[in-house]
C-alpha cells in the first residue's frame, strides 16, 4: 500500500532570453498536452526567461518517467536554440 496519494515536482529552466523561453515553451507544449502517462498531470508556464513545469503524479515511477521526458525535450530545445545562436554569431 502506498502511503502517499500523490507526488509533485517543479522544474525551472532559465534560457538566455524571454524569446528563447517562449520558443521552448511552444516547442514542448504539444508534448505537455499529450502527457506521457495518464497517471500524471502537468502544468507549464513561462515567466520572463524561465520555463517552469509542474508535474503531479499518482506514484513515483510515473513522476520519474514524466520528468525524464520533459527534461529531455527541454534540453533538446535548449541545444537547438544554442546552435541557432552559434550559427548567427559566426
Amino acid at each position: 500500500m502506498n502511503p502517499l496519494k500523490e507526488v509533485e515536482t517543479q522544474i525551472e529552466i532559465e534560457f538566455p532570453s524571454k524569446m528563447d523561453a517562449e520558443i521552448a515553451l511552444k516547442a514542448i507544449g504539444p508534448e505537455i498536452m499529450d502527457s506521457p502517462s495518464e497517471r500524471t498531470r502537468t502544468g507549464i508556464e513561462c515567466r520572463e526567461k524561465t520555463v517552469k513545469i509542474t508535474i503531479t503524479a499518482r506514484d513515483t515511477p510515473s513522476l520519474r518517467a514524466s520528468l525524464n521526458s520533459y527534461l529531455r525535450w527541454l534540453i533538446l530545445s535548449q541545444q537547438i536554440l544554442e546552435l541557432k545562436h552559434d550559427m548567427h554569431n559566426h
